[in-house]
């Protein structure tokens, strides 16, 4: 209860202060192989155990970055190239980009080696609030939950108490805080902030082009798309983030 209510005092007392703020976020993207083919329970316990066993001493995880332009009307996430990143996607194939003023996204993903225009009204997930708080980035941060139910994942996200603003990494968003962590599914995938840089001059955010036609489609067809293809995995017993995002 006493961290219910600190975290409402201190959103109360600095959303005025922040409305007009904007600022850069900078992410660390962990990535881990085997955490991701033990979170698809549908495959056989016994092959998870294999493959456990096989990759135990092996390097799973590969690292990326990414970063979020915020202003109080928009913003854009999206990963940045690097000579070490294991990525094979270019940051301009895939990015996230919410109007705030007008609730609209223009979100650029792959699915099954097509990509696609997410172009629709702006739906936050449903979170459930915790009371767990940690320090990331030099801010305090409280946790929230969120249970994925077509990739069939927990997440967890830890937002600041002292940003309020309702965005984050990736697609996340709906919290009354800046998100600087999101783990998925037990550390399959984890994004970490690793700086934030803030400034009262409005920062410039321009909606990306994208340089082919794509084809524009809704949240629902695309959630239609991935429910699609987990089906078909699960009845191959192979994991689905071979063809779509985790």
């Amino acid at each position: 209860m006493k961290k219910k209510f600190l975290f409402l005092t201190v959103f109360i007392t600095t959303f005025f202060c922040y409305s007009q703020e904007s600022g850069v976020v900078s992410y660390t993207i962990s990535n881990n192989w085997l955490k991701r083919y033990m979170a698809c329970e549908y495959i056989p316990k016994s092959e998870r155990e294999r493959l456990s066993y096989v990759w135990s001493g092996d390097n799973n995880e590969w690292t990326e970055k990414a970063e979020l332009k915020f202003n109080a009307t928009e913003y854009l996430f999206k990963k940045k190239e690097d000579d070490e990143s294991r990525s094979w996607r270019k940051s301009e194939d895939y990015f996230i980009y919410r109007d705030l003023t007008k609730k609209g996204t223009f979100d650029v993903m792959t699915v099954l080696s097509k990509q696609y225009v997410i172009q629709d009204t702006l739906v936050c997930q449903s979170w459930k609030i915790k009371n767990d708080m940690r320090e990331i980035a030099e801010h305090i941060c409280m946790n929230a939950s969120y249970y994925d139910s077509i990739r069939e994942k927990e997440i967890i996200a830890w937002f600041a108490l002292d940003l309020p603003f309702p965005i984050g990494p990736d697609k996340y968003c709906g919290l009354p805080g800046l998100i600087l962590e999101i783990n998925e599914a037990n550390g399959a995938v984890v994004y970490t902030a690793t700086s934030v840089l803030l400034s009262h001059e409005k920062l410039e955010i321009e909606k990306p082009v994208v340089k082919k036609k794509r084809k524009v489609i809704s949240f629902q067809e695309y959630n239609n798309i991935v429910s699609k293809y987990i089906s078909e995995c699960k009845k191959m017993q192979r994991p689905y983030f071979w063809g779509i995002s985790f």
